[in-house]
């Protein structure tokens, strides 16, 4: 196949590479990354040459380097770890933001990365580095800090997944989470499924109810189901668990905190990488 030849529609590129759509027109508007081209209605076409940019890219934004400073390092062979100067600029701005309890910044700010940033990216060098620094204080007002970063953040993760729901893909998948666990990072899971080109549906904060899900699901023919939890499970839950991972016909996948408390399941079923927020 000719690499240069122009056939990837955005939606293809973004299953591709796990970068929203959002975020991919992001890059070629504001920062000059990509220049793909049109058809006679104006509709991007990428090329494989076109994904292998953006798969560098990546590469350069997981070392920490700002989107901003990406453009002036593609091509280079050198792998170095970002300088102070790369790294991404927000992070300073938001924590100060956050300390000064300016709701209107955070949010500004907030938007603007997770329109940036692919969310897998943005997890690991912001939103989890924030989140330990305000957790690593013991202070009263390092915790409320906390609690406002939370709240500010789980608001536009909200919105940002519901601009991004993907109601044209084939590709269904439902994410559940039990009740406790942190919202903030249930949804940085579903941005993430998203990022593969999935449907996503979400129950937040369920107790019960798994096994009626999963056959209920089935009958959906929907292709993934993900379970997601920071928590030990109760022996009823991992029965349930344990009956879905046995006879659901549909992909399964555990995810947070819960594969590192029962290694056992892990064996049962395909578990990815997370990086938490707040974990």
């Amino acid at each position: 196949m000719d690499s240069s030849q122009a056939n990837l529609s955005i939606g293809d590129v973004s299953e591709r590479t796990g970068v929203n759509t959002v975020t991919l027109r992001a890059w070629q508007r504001r920062y000059g990354l990509l220049n793909p081209q049109r058809t006679p209605k104006g509709h991007r076409l990428y090329t494989e040459q076109d994904v292998s940019l953006i798969k560098e890219i990546l590469s350069w934004l997981e070392k920490g380097v700002a989107v901003s400073q990406v453009k002036a390092l593609l091509g280079k062979e050198e792998i170095a770890k970002a300088s102070f100067s790369q790294r991404v600029p927000e992070l300073v701005a938001l924590k100060d933001a956050i300390t000064r309890f300016d709701s209107k910044a955070v949010h500004r700010l907030l938007a603007d990365l997770t329109r940036n940033y692919p969310i897998k990216t943005l997890s690991a060098t912001v939103l989890k580095p924030l989140s330990e620094a305000f957790e690593n204080q013991n202070s009263d007002v390092s915790k409320l800090c906390r609690d406002f970063w939370l709240t500010q953040l789980g608001n536009v993760l909200v919105h940002r997944f519901h601009n991004n729901h993907k109601v044209n893909t084939k590709k269904a998948c439902w994410l559940v989470s039990l009740l406790g666990d942190n919202t903030c990072l249930v949804y940085v899971e579903a941005l993430k499924l998203q990022g593969e080109g999935y449907n996503v549906t979400i129950i937040d904060g369920m107790e019960s109810g798994l096994l009626l899900l999963s056959r209920t699901l089935s009958e959906q023919a929907v292709e993934k189901l993900v379970i997601y939890s920071d928590q030990s499970f109760s022996a009823p839950l991992r029965r349930e668990i344990e009956g879905v991972l046995e006879n659901g016909p549909h992909i399964t996948e555990l995810v947070g905190q819960c594969r590192l408390i029962h290694p056992d399941l892990i064996g049962s079923v395909a578990v990815p990488s997370t990086d938490n927020v707040g974990a």
